[in-house]
């Protein structure tokens, strides 16, 4: 008699249903249609926009083959990862995957800020103004506090700069606990905020506060500089035709995505528990060093807040209509005529 021992290291993972009964497939974790859809219509959106203005991206450059080669590096881990054996290989697989559509993301998001740029006409720093003196906050009187407090002045620059780190924090966790659906749930409102941001830069690019307000000599350059002005205009004139990823510098506009992304960062980051005590304050700190360091108005930072409120509820919603949806009865296959 023959009696059948499962293997112990075999485990079937609920977020990772097989696909096929295949003995060679037995365990095969299927791609993301929906992550994959969107990076597809982003890809090609950025290559229209690219056509239209003629602004290419420079290929030639150490930057571009450290971004390929990181791209192929997730690419061939998710390959790799989906002839699954255990659990971990199984969330290894999402971690590539999710990381591999987030990176593509954050670089089409960039170019695409360039290509946008370049067809924006003016500046509304005069305007971006206005709104702040109506909400009584004085960009200068906050810039003249970080001058005289270096302590702030590196405080606020590490801050700044982790909007890098805080999305991959947020992505590495739920993907290794086998949370895939939160680590999608992230990646798709975050994609919804880079679109909705883009949407709205053309309506509002600007010089930025530090180079509009400040007169004479600058005694402190913040994270991001005073050359927005020049590359905007350098775009629009095809001084610049090509963008090198090495140099891509945040276009100063409204709505702030740096904003946007420390309120996702945030909201997201709350839902975590062991983790929320670091990602919290630190995307408090982000905010509060944004005007400075980014050289954003206050209403640039209003904007962005409301940006990333839609962009949750939108994606909150999704479910619940998809639902509705499905129960009036849309998902039922049309039958063929006779």
């Amino acid at each position: 008699m023959t009696i059948a021992v499962k293997d112990p290291a075999v485990v079937t993972d609920p977020a990772c249903p097989p696909s096929s009964s295949s003995p060679a497939d037995v365990g095969r974790t299927p791609a993301d249609p929906g992550l994959w859809a969107i990076t597809g219509v982003s890809a090609l959106a950025v290559l229209a926009l690219m056509i239209h203005n003629g602004l290419t991206v420079l290929v030639a450059s150490p930057a571009f083959f450290a971004l390929a080669g990181a791209l192929a590096a997730m690419a061939f881990g998710m390959r790799r990862g989906s002839r699954r054996a255990t659990p971990g290989q199984c969330r290894m697989h999402d971690l590539c995957e999710v990381g591999l559509v987030m990176t593509a993301l954050v670089a089409l998001g960039a170019v695409a800020s360039y290509q946008l740029a370049a067809m924006s006409e003016g500046f509304h720093d005069a305007t971006l103004q206005h709104w702040d003196e109506a909400m009584h906050f004085d960009w200068l009187a906050l810039y003249r506090f970080v001058v005289r407090h270096p302590m702030v002045q590196y405080v606020g620059s590490a801050a700044y700069n982790s909007a890098f780190l805080s999305p991959w924090t947020i992505v590495i966790w739920h993907c290794w606990r086998g949370e895939r659906a939160a680590a999608r749930e992230f990646v798709i409102t975050f994609w919804c905020a880079i679109v909705l941001t883009l949407a709205l830069f053309p309506l509002f690019p600007a010089q930025g506060a530090l180079d509009y307000l400040w007169h004479g000599v600058v005694p402190y350059s913040p994270s991001n500089g005073l050359d927005q002005g020049l590359v905007i205009t350098g775009l629009r004139s095809h001084a610049i035709t090509t963008i090198d990823l090495a140099t891509v510098t945040g276009l100063v506009s409204a709505p702030s995505f740096h904003t946007a992304c420390g309120v996702l960062f945030i909201v997201f980051g709350w839902r975590i528990r062991p983790l929320r005590g670091v990602i919290v304050p630190l995307n408090v700190l982000l905010l509060l060093a944004t005007p400075v360091e980014g050289s954003h108005y206050a209403s640039d930072m209003v904007i962005g807040a409301l940006v990333a409120g839609v962009a949750i509820l939108g994606v909150a919603m999704r479910q619940p209509i998809l639902a509705r949806l499905k129960r009036a009865g849309f998902n039922r296959p049309v039958p063929l005529a006779q």
